[in-house]
């Protein structure tokens, strides 16, 4: 069987028991034989065939077909709309900057950007004409420190003006900018930089510390060519950026003759599967489709305004919340740091319509105590990610909001899939009966190891109707898989032979399901990966960060529910007693290796860890004990605070009714 006739977009055959071809053949050539042997009029012919049709085992085809079709039409005319646009980019050689420069020429004089201030601070707007001129700066600047196409800067900021400015001015240039986690420190933060071979550094004044720890450590060409915006970073070596840019030209640099939409811009770092952060390459034109998509599906114009408190590090934050921007005209309104409390106050203030969001912040802002500014904003419009079926219903209704659209994606993956019809809890539809639309497919897992099973042929099996796999999507020329800037941790993203010989498909390593209509859910993260906090955790990373730490060598992480919580918590299961365990200093040590959302929120001392025929650590059974007393009786504690505390049966309590926060 060829793999596109394999995609999810047509496990219709495995949903409805397949196409009746027989009876629809048949029907055909007796209706056919009514209208040219028998005489019968040609809506008569049409009418019998139809009904002989139905009769042989269509209905439920014809049933799914029609209640379906309009759903998969509006997909399709948005993509059909979007495809054309990136088409008209690609031969015309229009880049990101070029969009932002035609809306700056139209609407000189409107907000682009407004900074809320913090503590007291006031709030900083800036007009497009003035961000123009901004990153025109930052373009001419770099290109007088040589920086040229291919080369990459790290970028290491708060939510600010200068994320945009610096990633688009340097993409004038064609350089790259590597967006690095703020959370990371010491040797995660070293091997970001280290890893996207920059030529140079700028950091938020704020975060001068982080680098501080790290700096003698950095290479020579890196420290000669480090910069801090909004202010002193009080790193010795560090230059502040703003004052090197007072002289600098506003007029716009040379165009480049080699400038293509596929260069790649921006170096998004993502945990993977295993071990360290790992660069993702994106492409001009992948700054421009997620966003462009949305912009059409939510109906986004000049005069909405955006606002965005997601980490402008994340492709979510940074191209979701300004796409709007650069290619609407839209204003954007960020935040340094999200706040549940201010959320809506935010959005009355500065007439917001429109809100990126994940679905963990969505539940933050739900636990809030209901106040009058839940009704007062002007949103109509959010678009999220990981937004459960519950919390979306809940927060519809509390805050009449119009529309949500729900999507999947990952900065480094091949295809997306987006929910545009406000239908609760899923995150998209796969067309039912347009095979070439996605070549998407959901694969059986065995349910010990998780690895693909594999019929006697040696090929994978597809997931029946509701039946729970992991995605993989084709790689094609239509499909591309860019990868990581490391070919090898690229390669262990490539599942190959999947349906036959020679075929490749990158893998999500998440876990769907989709339903008899075609709509598809998020399940859960398989392998070695769990999703908090709206970030991915290697358990390889974790692990290994605990052995380092204990000088143990059996340690398994796993991820586990929590009542009222997206994803799951970190939880080690640690060989040893609490006598040969010191838990007291754990949380600091890991915490200086570890970014906030990796650090377990719960341990478990187990007295052995089990192993599989393989010599895997076996993590199933351990998972699905979780942290519930009435199953495990080994000693349970809990992050609280900066210390693990033991888990108490008032604890216990307090956290299956979800009165204290993890």
């Amino acid at each position: 069987m060829a793999s596109s006739s394999s995609s999810a977009a047509v496990v219709y055959q495995k949903r409805v028991k397949g196409f009746p071809r027989a009876p629809f053949l048949l029907s055909a050539a007796c209706a056919a034989g009514l209208y040219w042997l028998g005489g019968v009029g040609g809506w008569g012919a049409l009418l019998f065939g139809l009904v002989q049709f139905s009769v042989l085992g269509g209905t439920k085809f014809c049933k799914l077909f029609f209640k379906t079709v309009p759903r998969d039409l509006r997909w399709m005319l948005v993509g059909v709309w979007m495809k054309l646009g990136l088409k008209r980019k690609t031969s015309e050689r229009k880049m990101v900057f070029d969009f932002l420069s035609e809306t700056a020429a139209k609407f000189p004089n409107k907000p682009a950007i407004i900074s809320i201030g913090l503590d007291g601070e006031s709030d900083r707007t800036l007009t497009f004409s003035e961000l123009e001129d901004y990153i025109n700066q930052i373009a001419n600047f770099f290109r007088s420190t040589g920086v040229k196409k291919g080369d990459c800067i790290a970028l290491f900021l708060e939510n600010s003006p200068e994320s945009y400015a610096l990633y688009l001015g340097l993409a004038k240039l064609g350089a790259i900018s590597a967006l690095i986690n703020t959370k990371l420190r010491q040797e995660s933060l070293l091997h970001c930089i280290k890893v996207s071979s920059c030529r140079g550094l700028v950091l938020s004044s704020s975060l001068g510390e982080a680098v501080r720890e790290v700096w003698e450590d950095l290479d020579p060409g890196v420290r000669d060519h480090a910069y801090s915006v909004g202010g002193d970073a009080g790193v010795g070596g560090v230059t502040r950026l703003e004052g090197l840019l007072e002289s600098v030209s506003k007029t716009p640099p040379p165009p480049r003759e080699d400038r293509s939409v596929n260069d790649t811009v921006l170096y998004v770092y993502t945990s993977g599967t295993t071990g360290m952060p790992k660069a993702c390459n994106v492409d001009d034109s992948k700054l421009f489709r997620s966003p462009t998509f949305f912009g059409i599906a939510g109906g986004v114009t000049d005069s909405d305004c955006v606002y965005s408190v997601l980490p402008l590090y994340h492709s979510h934050g940074l191209a979701h919340n300004g796409g709007p921007m650069i290619y609407t005209g839209a204003t954007l309104v960020i935040r340094k740091k999200f706040s549940a409390k201010h959320f809506w106050t935010d959005c009355v203030k500065y007439n917001c319509t429109m809100v990126c969001t994940i679905g963990e912040l969505n539940r933050y802002v739900l636990a809030q105590p209901p106040q009058p500014t839940d009704t007062q904003h002007k949103v109509r419009l959010i678009i999220t990610a990981g937004l459960r079926k519950e919390l979306w219903l809940e927060f519809q209704k509390r805050f009449e909001v119009d529309h949500i659209i729900e999507f999947y994606g990952s900065t480094e993956g091949n295809f997306g899939i987006i929910n545009i019809d406000n239908k609760p809890g899923s995150i998209g539809a796969l067309p039912l009966f347009v095979p070439s639309i996605q070549n998407v497919t959901i694969l059986k897992l065995h349910s010990e190891t998780g690895d693909y099973l594999r019929d006697e042929n040696g090929f994978c099996v597809e997931c029946g109707v509701s039946e729970p796999g992991e995605t993989v999507c084709e790689i094609t020329k239509a499909s591309p898989f860019y990868g990581y800037r490391n070919k090898e941790s690229s390669a262990k993203k490539i599942l190959r032979n999947c349906f036959k010989v020679g075929d490749a498909f990158f893998r999500t390593g998440d876990i769907m399901c989709i339903d008899e209509e075609g709509w598809v859910y998020f399940c859960d993260r398989s392998g070695d990966t769990f999703r908090w906090k709206g970030e991915n955790v290697s358990t390889a990373e974790v692990e290994t960060r605990i052995a380092t730490v204990l000088k143990l060598t059996d340690v398994v992480v796993y991820g586990v529910e929590v009542p009222g919580n997206e994803g799951r918590a970190g939880m080690a299961a640690i060989v040893g007693t609490r006598d040969t365990v010191d838990l007291s200093t754990l949380p600091h040590q890991l915490s200086l290796s570890l970014p906030p959302y990796a650090v377990p929120i719960f341990v478990r001392l187990i007295e052995s860890a089990e192993l599989t025929g393989t010599f895997k650590l076996r993590k199933v059974k351990l998972r699905n004990g979780g942290f519930d007393r009435t199953e495990v009786t080994d000693p349970l504690y809990i992050l609280r605070g900066s210390s693990y505390v033991p888990l108490t049966e008032e604890l216990h309590e307090q956290l299956l009714q979800g009165t204290i926060r993890v």
